[in-house]
């Protein structure tokens, strides 16, 4: 995770472009079609939307081919896959960082992309499921919507774009989080401390 200094503050551009970004592999389970489908109603809405989308994957035909029906190429932007270290400054970009997961019937897992975007200060709109709920709260550290609501998705990037001071608190708020409990060093501690009491217990036992 980039904590490493505490991200600049996101001027606005004069051109008053509102990048959304979208940080992971193109999968079907990442929710790419829903983010598709909110990025062509936001561009209806207003020609100041861009998308930017870091990563790469099996669905980067289906995005190409949608983004050609839709007329939306010009405004949108895959970058393939990236070295690690080439993160940040794609992150900069972002205005805002999304995670439009799907309703999954067993979504076990901690999405990293939204420790990266509250690591780098990108104030985050996701799906409230499995632990990304645990980690964010809705309207405190994030704005969350129920798994594969498009409308929801549109309603919250819209929020942000008009309201740029409640990014930065959301987006303060998820950093902080994060700093307290979810970065590398204190994710391992925790390992190596869950592993010391086993030994001791075995030792012991």
């Amino acid at each position: 995770l980039f904590l490493a200094r505490p991200p600049a503050p996101r001027a606005r551009r004069p051109d008053g472009e509102f990048v959304v970004g979208f940080l992971g592999s193109l999968k079907p389970w990442h929710g790419i079609e829903i983010l598709l489908e909110a990025f062509k109603v936001l561009r209806e809405r207003s020609a100041s939307y861009r998308l930017l989308l870091v990563g790469e994957g099996p669905l980067r035909s289906v995005v190409e081919d949608f983004c050609h029906a839709h007329r939306l190429t010009d405004s949108v932007t895959i970058t393939g896959a990236v070295p690690h270290r080439a993160v940040p400054e794609h992150l900069a970009r972002m205005d805002v960082g999304v995670a439009p997961y799907p309703d999954l019937p067993l979504f076990y897992f901690s999405p990293l992309k939204i420790f990266e975007y509250a690591a780098a200060g990108v104030p985050i709109v996701a799906s409230a499921s499995g632990q990304i709920s645990d980690v964010l709260v809705h309207r405190e550290s994030a704005l969350l919507h129920p798994p594969g609501r498009v409308g929801k998705v549109v309603k919250h990037i819209e929020l942000l774009r008009t309201s740029p001071d409640l990014g930065v608190r959301l987006a303060r708020r998820a950093r902080r989080k994060v700093a307290r409990g979810y970065t590398w060093d204190r994710l391992a501690a925790r390992v190596l401390a869950m592993v010391a009491g086993a030994r001791r217990q075995r030792l012991v036992g």
